[in-house]
C-alpha cells in the first residue's frame, strides 16, 4: 500500500498541514457568542470552510454545521453517544471519522479506510506533529476539515482532556503502522 505523508502542527488554537514542499492548509478557531467557530484556510490565507461546534441535548449529539466557500451547507454529526464516530455526507460520498486508541484516528469514504491520523508523537520524524497518512492526495481537503472539526476547542496538541476509558473507543481493524 503506497500512502502520502503529511505533518500536522498543532499550536494553541492553529492547526497546520505541511507536505514536504511547504504549507497547504492551516485551520483555526474562536469562540464566538458562546459557540466554538472555526475556518480553514488554503495555502493562500483564503477561507475555504467555517464550521460551528454545537452539542445537541435533546438528541445527545455533537453537530458541526460547515460551510463552504459557495455558501453549501452540511454537517458532520456524531453516530454515537461515546463521541467517537462521526459522519458527513459530501457530493454524494459519505466520510466516517473513527477514534481509535492509541490516539489513532481513521477516516473512511464509502466504508473504506482512505487516512489515518496519529497524534501519538511516537515516531521520531513526527516529533511534536501529527502524522496523516493517506492514500489518494485527492481526499486531503476533505481529511484535514474531518481532523479540524475534531479538534476545535483543544488549545495543546499534548493536552490531557477528558476522554472516554479506552474500552469505548473504537476498534482499529486495519492499522496502518
Amino acid at each position: 500500500m503506497n500512502t502520502h505523508l503529511y505533518k500536522i502542527k498543532h499550536f494553541n488554537n492553529t492547526l497546520d498541514l505541511f507536505s514536504s514542499e511547504g504549507k497547504l492548509y492551516s485551520s483555526k478557531w474562536f469562540l464566538d457568542f458562546g459557540k466554538f467557530g472555526s475556518e480553514m484556510f488554503d495555502s493562500e490565507d483564503k477561507i475555504i470552510y467555517r464550521i460551528t461546534k454545537q452539542f445537541q441535548f435533546w438528541k445527545w449529539k455533537m453537530v458541526f454545521t460547515i460551510k463552504n466557500s459557495h455558501d453549501v451547507l452540511t454537517e458532520l454529526i456524531s453516530q454515537n453517544n461515546r463521541k467517537t464516530i462521526y459522519s458527513i455526507d459530501i457530493d454524494e460520498v459519505t466520510y466516517e471519522t473513527k477514534i481509535h486508541f492509541k490516539k489513532k484516528i481513521s477516516i473512511l469514504k464509502n466504508g473504506d479506510k482512505i487516512a489515518e491520523i496519529d497524534t501519538s508523537f511516537l515516531e521520531k520524524e513526527y516529533k511534536d506533529t501529527i502524522k496523516l497518512q493517506l492514500l489518494d492526495k485527492l481526499d486531503l481537503p476533505v481529511c484535514f476539515l474531518l481532523f479540524s472539526c475534531l479538534k476545535i476547542g483543544e488549545t495543546e496538541q499534548d493536552s490531557k482532556r477528558i476522554m472516554p476509558s479506552q474500552k469505548q473507543l473504537e476498534p482499529n481493524d486495519e492499522p496502518w503502522s
